[in-house]
């Protein structure tokens, strides 16, 4: 098993290696690599950020597989090296996607606004938004150059539908209050 887990771990650092001089040298951004594995999302747990997002993650999966299982075959755990790789390549793959991207998020200024910060920005309604029932559906925006999906509350309390524009009043605990156009424009047509 040693020279498995040499062989994952020699391979997947030459093409991160590979990937690195190609993204931050030579400028070659998008070649397929951003492209998504899988669209697995978990509601209340984000389940997906322990899976390799796209082929750079699965690259950094695997070199972290084979570094584990390689450094457990020499301490002579040779019995449960399989499985304990595995999961040290899922817990890299999270702390990259999860806790970096977040942090990278927050210093190039690309998250959420917040509070007043999201007033007056237009976007639609991604799912319907039924203020008279008290529900709440999904805003899809564009903010800082990123678009966003958030949870929503129709500001009037009246029924939005499905990719109907909208504008954002105000944000509070993370829930956007917006207002139909149609609604501000029949405001000013009477």
């Amino acid at each position: 098993m040693n020279y498995f887990y040499l062989i994952i771990l020699f391979a997947s650092a030459a093409l991160l290696i590979t990937d690195m001089v190609l993204r931050y040298m030579e400028k070659i951004e998008s070649f397929g690599v951003e492209k998504k594995l899988f669209k697995l999302t978990g509601s209340t747990i984000p389940i997906e950020k322990f899976l390799p997002e796209n082929l750079t993650m699965a690259v950094v999966f695997f070199l972290t597989f084979g570094a584990a299982g390689f450094f457990l075959e020499l301490v002579g755990v040779r019995i449960i090296s399989l499985p304990i790789a595995l999961m040290a390549g899922f817990f890299a793959c999270f702390t990259v996607q999860y806790f970096a991207a977040s942090t990278i998020a927050k210093v190039k200024n690309k998250t959420l606004p917040k509070g007043d910060a999201a007033a007056d920005i237009q976007g639609f309604a991604y799912e319907e938004i039924d203020g008279a029932a008290g529900d709440y559906g999904v805003v899809e925006f564009l903010y800082n150059g990123v678009e966003f999906h958030a949870p929503a509350v129709s500001a009037n309390g009246t029924k939005i539908p499905k990719f109907e524009k909208v504008v954002i009043i105000f944000e509070e605990n993370g829930f956007y209050f917006v207002q139909s156009i149609l609604e501000v424009f029949e405001a000013l047509n009477e």
